[in-house]
């Protein structure tokens, strides 16, 4: 039975070598190699695989600071199947309960699955010699930012510059395990029987301070283990996000658009507030269009949704104007590094600006989809003010029918003591136990 179980774990542990290989080549992020390949281990290990590979990439830019330490030259692009062994190797040694010398030999066992048995006594020799001068090494490192804060040097320096006064938060939440939230559908229960359920089950929660839908769970559960999570009673969903639904207040007959919808959360949160809206969910690729599908099945609605380009408007509005958008483009997703920790592997200062471009050009467009008198959401899970407020800054600038509205205009009961107001909207930081990194602003189409 042991060795059954030794087998299982050791094939984990070769998936998490390939996923990781994957993200290190920037072959897809780490959620989509996973997606692609936990069906390669049984349903009980895919923990462990979500474990190596997120603590991988959670802890990359410290990892990756030693083992260049420790290697005499790089390994070559052909062999960075090896370097994602090593990484593994380092992690399992610094952060998790593996036994030492388990580390080390099945470190050197991957090389040899692998078919390259050249590269076992150069691992085995760089691990052993890691293990007997870990502190040492750390202590000579512990300057660098990669190793001072866990976080690539550039962006080290982008949260200090913009966010002096709340950097030690940014880096600290962003490099710890984010809490599960789950958002409870008011449409079939209140979030206060909710919470007795899920104590009925042994599951203590707490209620969000900002969303009146979210709850925040003590210990994170599997989704089956939450009740009536199939009949549509709760989603997972970060309390930041929950905030758009809140904003925009859908009103029964409105015609609302989510730009940009999937994974669909906010797209079922629209139609939990008001499932007698019109909603159009827009969304590029086919794969993400299937996720926000499944979520709205779970939930019990329908929304018409359509597989397109959302900044390319002759190629899916059928000219009938929104009375609401919610436009959550897509960003660096710095707000939201410790549920996408591979951001530290891949992101790079040239994607800000590309994706500011990208961004431009999805707002103008799909600006001119809104009816006058109308409102649109501007989201991102970014901490970036170009991406932000700026970018807001640009909008007013050249749109002369746009101006920044209040984000409690539309449900003026709601209250807006999250997050700090900037130039433009309002931007939230990712905090120990809450909420996400986050931006919003409202804008009013006169």
């Amino acid at each position: 039975m042991q060795a059954d179980t030794s087998s299982i774990q050791h094939s984990a542990r070769q998936v998490a070598i390939r996923v990781i290989e994957n993200v290190l080549l920037e072959q897809g992020s780490l959620s989509t190699q996973l997606i692609r390949h936990q069906e390669d281990v049984s349903n009980e290990h895919i923990p462990l695989l979500k474990e190596l590979c997120f603590g991988v990439c959670r802890h990359y830019p410290s990892l990756n600071s030693i083992a260049l330490h420790l290697l005499a030259h790089p390994f070559e692009e052909k062999d960075t199947d090896l370097y994602a062994a090593l990484l593994l190797g380092l992690y399992q040694l610094t952060y998790m309960n593996t036994p030492d010398h388990a580390a080390v030999n099945e470190t050197v066992e991957a090389c040899r699955l692998l078919k390259k048995d050249w590269a076992t006594k150069l691992m085995n020799a760089v691990l052993r010699r890691y293990q007997r001068e870990a502190d040492e090494i750390v202590e000579t490192l512990e300057a660098q930012p990669s190793i001072e804060f866990n976080m690539p040097k550039w962006l080290v320096k982008r949260f200090n510059k913009h966010w002096p006064e709340h950097f030690e938060q940014i880096i600290e939440a962003s490099n710890t395990h984010p809490p599960m939230c789950i958002r409870v559908n008011e449409q079939r229960v209140s979030r206060e029987t909710y919470k007795k359920s899920l104590m009925e089950q042994g599951i203590k929660s707490e209620a969000g301070e900002f969303s009146d839908s979210a709850l925040y769970l003590e210990k994170a559960v599997r989704i089956g283990e939450l009740p009536h999570f199939e009949d549509g009673f709760v989603s997972i969903q970060d309390e930041a996000a929950q905030l758009s639904a809140h904003i925009l207040s859908p009103k029964a007959g409105e015609k609302l658009l989510d730009a940009c919808a999937a994974p669909g959360g906010k797209t079922g949160h629209l139609l939990e507030k008001s499932d007698s809206i019109h909603l159009t969910a827009v969304e590029l690729e086919p794969w993400r269009m299937e996720k926000i599908e499944s979520n709205l099945e779970r939930l019990g609605y329908s929304a018409h949704l359509i597989c397109a380009d959302a900044g390319d408007i002759n190629n899916w509005w059928d000219g009938q104007p929104f009375d609401k958008i919610l436009l959550d483009v897509p960003c660096s997703a710095t707000g939201v590094i410790r549920r996408n920790p591979d951001i530290k592997i891949n992101r790079k200062p040239a994607d800000i600006d590309e994706l500011v471009v990208i961004q431009r050009e999805i707002l103008n467009q799909v600006w001119t989809t809104l009816k006058p008198g109308g409102f649109m959401l501007y989201a991102t899970c970014s901490l970036m003010p170009e991406e932000n407020e700026q970018q807001i800054q640009h909008f007013l600038e050249h749109q002369a029918d746009a101006k920044e509205v209040p984000l409690n205009s539309l449900a003026p009961e709601f209250a807006l003591e999250w997050g700090i107001p900037v130039s433009h909207g309002r931007q939230l930081f990712p905090t120990l136990q809450g909420h996400d990194g986050f931006y919003y602003c409202l804008l009013h189409k006169s």
